[in-house]
């Protein structure tokens, strides 16, 4: 897919609404006609009202977990709603009804997971109802209660969309829909009618500041903050003039208009000053806490001439600080280029998940002692219907702002496997790994999902290995040692993948349940040039043997560089010299030419 061409302002006044999203992710949870059918059919089977339902959900909600917070009165209005859903089928009336009953109860100070935990709990509800006092469900109505899950998921993250909005596509059209956007409409509004009417080419600037939900902040309740907002918006009114107009927005931030100005050079050194002033920690109930701002600059008329547009660039701007970590961003044209191409992919990218577009290669592993093909890496491939190559690192990224990081992770698990089954079948009995991503790991249900992938395509779970990046190990070693001791007892493997350029890994590596490490291509490129990097390699091998681990090589591009790995003990290789990855179905030709010449 081509970017579109600079300049180009795209959907400026479009508002993508909570029915059009759920459109476009309805597939992604398998929610096709079949299983909205199964839906609507559910509780019509079961019995019972909305109102009861919404009172059951609540019921049981709160006797799982009695620490909900939140207004009691608020949260049975939600629910009621919420428990709406089989009858209600995503019609666009009720996703209306349901998202401002979240939002209301959001201000009461609800936790942010409770939909998922609604959506668990009527699924829930909706097997005791069936099963009544049976032991065991029908096909149909185990459809029916999968369909119900599903639909509680979909309904879960688009609540979560709308109260974030993760997505570059979605986070431009944001303020304009809330009261927020009303009063910097017209104050905007006001302000560029002032200038005009003076004759004047008056600049007007608009900062949109947003707190960074980082790890310490999320650490903070929802009371706390608001107070950092609360005392945020205190510091800021000592550095703006009289005239300047600040307000808090919903998004854990706020906004400043900042009329007749002279350049734009004044509006930037505002916004320097903004976040000096932001840099000291807070001292919050006598405790002191350290808040991570990001800010969007903007300014008429050369970012926007009607107040719509300059809010929705504001937006960007801070979406795309937030997204690249980066403390300011001045907007340019390019971001709304950007945000296109990034929703035309994300669209892109539902498609070809619901229709397998999605493509497996595989980069072939050898023995450097026997030179003999023992393995392949899985790779992902996507290929855009217009024939735009996207390269495989930004598919996790969209399918993570699209939330669809579950659908991928099942399809990498699911294809492993497949390629194992087709494999054996031609006679190629070689191992498989397949890279998850970091997020993957944290996933307590990714046992179950990879027994059912293993299951279903009878495959030998010696032969799979899971590759889990080091990074996401080492965020939560308790935590991913547990996940991987799970994957281990189904009979696969475990490995690192790019060891070497973490920041802590010796310290861990010991205690994880492992079987391989894989090098870093950054430190093997180098190693036929550089004495330092020999070395680095080296004491990795001998490391990872000292813990029983065997050790493959990334980015052997040479010969050379094959043999020397070969006379430090490293086991296996991977790179370009021994072959570039290739669609899966020219694998066991490849092999049988390969293992020829190995003898």
């Amino acid at each position: 897919m081509i970017p579109p061409a600079h300049g180009e302002l795209p959907g400026l006044t479009a508002h993508a609404t909570l029915a059009d999203v759920a459109a476009e992710i309805c597939p992604v949870y398998g929610l096709d006609e079949r299983a909205r059918s199964a839906l609507r059919t559910s509780f019509r089977l079961a019995g019972g009202d909305r109102r009861q339902r919404g009172s059951d959900l609540r019921d049981l909600l709160l006797t799982a977990d009695g620490d909900i917070a939140g207004d009691i009165e608020a949260l049975g209005a939600f629910l009621e709603i919420f428990a709406a859903l089989p009858e209600a089928d995503f019609a666009a009336e009720w996703l209306t009804e349901l998202a401002q009953a979240w939002k209301r109860l959001r201000r009461t100070g609800c936790t942010v997971d409770l939909p998922l935990r609604a959506a668990r709990t009527l699924a829930d509800l909706g097997s005791q109802r069936l099963l009544a006092d049976r032991e065991t469900l029908s096909a149909l109505e185990l459809e029916m209660i999968n369909a119900l899950a599903a639909a509680g998921m979909c309904i879960a993250e688009l609540l979560s969309r709308d109260t974030r909005r993760g997505s570059l596509a979605m986070a431009i059209d944001d303020v304009v829909d809330q009261g927020i956007g009303k009063v910097l409409g017209r104050q905007l509004e006001t302000a560029m009618a002032a200038g005009h009417a003076a004759g004047e080419a008056a600049t007007i600037g608009l900062l949109v500041l947003r707190l960074r939900l980082d790890s310490s902040a999320l650490s903070f309740d929802l009371v706390q903050r608001d107070a950092i907002l609360d005392a945020a918006v205190e510091r800021l009114r000592e550095v703006l003039r009289e005239s300047d107009l600040l307000v808090r927005t919903e998004l854990h931030g706020c906004a400043i208009l900042l009329p007749a100005l002279r350049s734009s050079a004044q509006v930037q050194l505002a916004a320097r000053k903004v976040m000096q002033a932001l840099e000291l920690p807070f001292v919050i109930n006598g405790v002191v806490a350290r808040a991570i701002f990001a800010l969007g600059v903007v300014w008429a008329p050369d970012h926007g001439r009607r107040p719509d547009e300059l809010i929705r660039c504001a937006e960007l701007a801070v979406e795309t600080a937030l997204r690249g970590e980066q403390s300011t961003v001045i907007f340019d044209q390019q971001l709304l280029v950007e945000a296109r191409y990034e929703a035309d992919l994300e669209k892109e990218f539902l498609f070809a998940l619901e229709n397998g577009q999605l493509a497996v290669h595989l980069q072939p592993q050898v023995d450097l002692k026997t030179r003999r093909c023992v393995g392949a890496e899985l790779l992902m491939r996507w290929r855009t219907r217009d024939g735009h190559d996207v390269p495989p690192w930004h598919i996790p990224e969209v399918a993570h702002r699209l939330g669809a990081g579950p659908q991928l992770t099942r399809w990498l698990v699911f294809s492993a496997c497949r390629t194992l089954a087709e494999l054996s079948e031609a006679g190629v009995d070689i191992d498989v790994s397949v890279n998850l991503m970091g997020r993957d790991l944290m996933d307590q249900e990714l046992p179950m999902l990879l027994e059912q992938a293993i299951n279903f395509w009878r495959v030998q779970p010696a032969r799979l290995t899971i590759e889990l990046i080091e990074s996401a190990v080492l965020g939560d070693p308790v935590a991913g040692a547990a996940v991987m001791d799970k994957l281990i007892a189904l009979g696969v493997s475990t490995s690192i993948d790019d060891f070497g350029i973490g920041y802590s890994s010796i310290l861990y590596l010991r205690q994880l349940p492992l079987h391989e490490l894989k090098i870093d291509r950054v430190f093997v490129d180098a190693m036929s040039r550089s004495r330092e990097d020999k070395e680095i390699v080296a004491a990795l091998i001998r490391l990872a043997h000292g813990l029983d681990l065997h050790v493959v090589a990334e980015g052997v591009e040479d010969e050379r560089t094959a043999e020397l790995l070969r006379d430090m003990g490293c086991d296996y290789g991977q790179g370009y010299w021994i072959g570039k990855a290739m669609p899966a179905s020219a694998m066991p030709a490849w092999v049988a030419s390969w293992n020829r010449q190995a003898g």
